[in-house]
């Protein structure tokens, strides 16, 4: 950690420290230390499908309530890192986050390429990561659990799983407004009603609105981006006729129609000084292009597709059904039934620059049907679980490319009559068909010892057509001039291993896959209730074909099933009845055949991203958390997760088109260290008011984006793909009146402005990064009934 970003994490540790400290004397009625603590009820999770404490399971979670999302502005997945130390989510161009848990993550933006981080709305899989950009919205909570996740939930992960469990309807009239205004004009408002309807029936609206200015600004000229339009609904009927069986309906969506965020270019990729197209006009536009600025407002982009702004028109729309049939006092079938559909139509600009290198328009939809069947047993000293199943998802992906000033780095475009200022677009058609049947036992042999063990067993079918085709004719003309091929205006670009002769898209290629996920465990509960807990588990992530623009074949190679066997120990212990809680774990996993974003020659276009296997690698690490509650209205957690990766055995190319080995190098998006902090107090200011005080640290250390990261020949080049390490600071304080009926706040998030960026790529012709966002201020106003 370097002085200045480490006078930064201990300030902010310093601050905490300190308000916790001085809390106590801003309230007159504040509570004396002698005074006897108060403490809510424990958090309750789901992560074994049955309602538990979360000191009960043997397993690392990380939960936190819907009012606490709320307070500290955690209002999508991408947030939870503020609350989840080991957990980062990367933007990416296409609108698709990507989750790293504990270093297990996967930077592939194909629409349907599966996630190592699952997430779910009440056990309903949202399957692909771009689909859960609206999913937290009036939460009752979210649980995080982290290590493979292939028994229970129906979707094989090597990370983990994010499950959040949606506020149910209330069995009297409810009803509730929360309303905030912040910088860039940035207005989010939220409401629900809810209740019964007639007698066993009953349901839930809730409904999110999200409409803010733009927040970024070119810093060569005067235009702005980074608009927020944003509309989410959930509407939920509860049928419950006071017999044996229950059903839930569900039915949610979104609407995204803001804009997508501008890169700041950090270096362009000429790699010869003189020869080649490091001195055609292309390269010397990007060569002298001014670099970014060290401000998270600066960017620059183009408007390179048919003139388009780079926005996105995204929707997404979801019907889910839970049945329950209580067979007996302690048999029930569940039943879970889902359908959903996204669609996308976006424009981006991720070159950092006007120029037109990388200036893209992604098309596609996913439509996704899945279906569980699980039967659960509660006896006097056993819980079963066995189930099946079915998952049926097709995907098309689409994105067109205008290329037209750039790339700079490949020879063949210096040839007279490349194409100038033409669009190719690539696609990828993808259907896939799942199958599994699970089981989960836990033995309880005597009041402190419990033995647990569960498999599921998956088979996918994956189906593939795709390639890189002409758009407009001149690049077709271009193409057959330069290679004696034959492809007409639209067609197919790309060659076969039987040079030049083309790929036929609609020879669909197989990917069928089957594998046998499993934990074991045995959890200790100790006279004074601590836990003590060791598993060990085996997870899968399914392959996948890339969507990708290439001349040849082997960029559409697809990469198989990754696997993680995962070894944990850890302690969940509550002291002072429960005024100090400790939870800790360490692990280490075994990772093979790591699926990974990397790099791939190509005939044409020198090296592209192509996805890369590593055979062997590995992680291992510890982590803690603590919640303090010294005294009444006072609250303090911190926790802190540190990971050691190492890839054990890979050659490849790295992000610059040089062959490597890369064994002993660390795993890009995966952090060393990170940790999380917060403090809380509130006090009295009235029969039926209170105040409260909060402040609450992010920190992540240094990453890199790319393997290239440790090799000193390549240091100076390396560096630009590396995401230096930042703390951030959030600061909210207000009042919760008529008996927390009424709650007026305010926020400030990034206190000290810190300039910080989550992302950096490679692009055709430069190198570019993406900023987070700067400081954000501004007022919320709950209201319920």
């Amino acid at each position: 950690m370097n002085t200045s970003k480490r006078r930064i994490a201990v300030s902010a540790a310093v601050s905490l420290v300190a308000l916790a400290a001085a809390v106590p004397a801003w309230g007159q009625e504040a509570a004396s230390p002698a005074a006897a603590p108060s403490y809510g009820d424990e958090i309750v999770v789901t992560a074994n499908k049955r309602e538990q404490s979360i000191n009960d399971v043997g397993l690392s979670i990380t939960a936190e309530t819907g009012e606490d999302l709320l307070n500290r502005g955690i209002n999508s997945p991408t947030d939870l890192g503020k609350i989840v130390p080991g957990l980062t989510v990367q933007p990416s161009p296409f609108n698709t986050p990507v989750y790293t848990l504990r270093g297990i993550g996967f930077y592939e933006t194909t629409l349907s390429a599966a996630p190592t981080v699952a997430v779910y709305t009440d056990e309903v899989a949202l399957p692909f990561s771009a689909t859960t950009r609206g999913v937290a919205f009036d939460v009752q909570r979210v649980e995080v659990l982290k290590g493979p996740q292939g028994t229970l939930f129906g979707q094989n992960t090597t990370g983990g799983a994010i499950n959040y469990i949606a506020n149910k309807p209330t069995d009297q009239f409810d009803a509730g407004a929360d309303l905030s205004f912040g910088r860039f004009n940035t207005l989010d408002g939220q409401a629900f009603v809810s209740g019964p309807i007639t007698d066993g029936v009953k349901a839930r609206l809730a409904v999110r609105g999200v409409h803010g200015d733009e927040w970024q600004k070119s810093f060569t000229r005067n235009d702005k981006l980074g608009r927020t339009r944003q509309l989410q609904g959930r509407f939920q009927l509860e049928i419950d006729p006071g017999s044996n069986f229950r059903l839930l309906l569900n039915a949610n969506g979104w609407i995204d129609k803001g804009d997508t965020q501008a890169a700041q270019i950090v270096e362009d990729t000429c790699r010869l000084s003189t020869a080649g197209t490091c001195g055609s006009p292309a390269a010397l536009a990007f060569k002298a292009y001014p670099r970014a600025p060290n401000d998270a407002r600066a960017a620059d982009w183009g408007y390179g597709i048919f003139g388009r702004r780079p926005k996105r028109d995204d929707q997404f729309w979801q019907v889910s059904a839970r049945a329950d049939l209580d067979l007996s006092d302690k048999l029930t079938l569940t039943s879970i039934t889902a359908y959903s559909d996204y669609k996308t139509d976006s424009v981006q600009d991720f070159d950092g620059t006007t120029l037109f290198s990388v200036d893209t328009n992604t098309t596609g939809f996913i439509k996704d049907f899945s279906q569980e069947l699980r039967l659960s047993a509660r006896l006097d000293n056993l819980n079963i679980i066995v189930g099946g199943n079915y998952n049926r998802a097709r995907t098309f992906d689409r994105l067109f490319y205008n290329f037209s000033e750039g790339p700079s780095s490949d020879p063949l475009f210096a040839i007279p009559g490349a194409p100038k200022g033409e669009l190719t677009f690539n696609y990828s058609r993808q259907n896939v068909t799942t199958y599994a049947a699970f089981g989960n036992v836990e033995f309880q042999v005597s009041p402190n010892l419990t033995l647990l063990g569960g498999a599921r067993y998956t088979k996918s079918k994956r189906s593939f057509e795709g390639c890189t085709n002409d758009f407009g004719g001149d690049t077709a003309i271009w193409w057959n001039a330069l290679f004696g091929t034959n492809v007409q205006p639209g067609g197919c670009l790309t060659f076969t291993a039987n040079f030049p002769v083309i790929f036929d898209p609609a020879a669909f290629d197989q990917l069928n896959e089957d594998n046998v996920a499993w934990n074991v465990g045995v959890n200790y509960k100790t006279d004074n209730d601590i836990l003590l807990y060791a598993r060990v588990s085996r997870g899968y992530k399914s392959g996948s074909f890339p969507t990708a623009s290439v001349a040849s074949y082997t960029g559409y190679t697809p990469v198989k099933q990754e696997s993680v066997t995962a070894y944990e120990a850890g302690i969940k212990a509550p002291f002072a009845n429960r005024a100090v809680e400790i939870a800790a774990a360490g692990f280490y996993y075994d990772y093979t055949d790591k699926q990974l974003r990397g790099r791939k020659p190509d005939p044409v276009f020198g090296t592209l991203d192509g996805l890369v296997q590593i055979p062997k690698s590995r992680v291992y690490g510890i982590e803690a958390q603590i919640n303090v509650r010294p005294l009444d209205g006072l609250t303090l957690s911190a926790g802190g997760t540190y990971i050691n990766t190492k890839i054990n055995q890979f050659e490849g190319y790295d992000a610059l088109g040089v062959l490597r080995n890369f064994a002993g190098q660390k795993f890009p998006y995966a952090p060393d260290i990170t940790a999380i902090g917060d403090i809380e107090y509130e006090w009295a200011v009235g029969d039926t008011s209170k105040a409260y005080a909060g402040a609450s640290v992010t920190y992540n250390s240094q990453t890199t984006t790319a393997l290239a990261n440790t090799n000193t020949q390549f240091v100076d080049r390396d560096a630009r793909f590396i995401v230096k390490e930042y703390a951030l600071l959030d600061l909210r304080a207000g009042v919760r009146l008529r008996d927390d009926k009424i709650r007026i706040g305010g926020y400030v998030r990034n206190v000290t402005n810190t300039f910080y960026w989550t992302n950096v790529q490679d692009n055709l012709a430069s190198i570019s990064r993406f900023a987070g966002m700067p400081r954000t201020y501004g007022v919320q106003l709950s209201w319920r009934y």
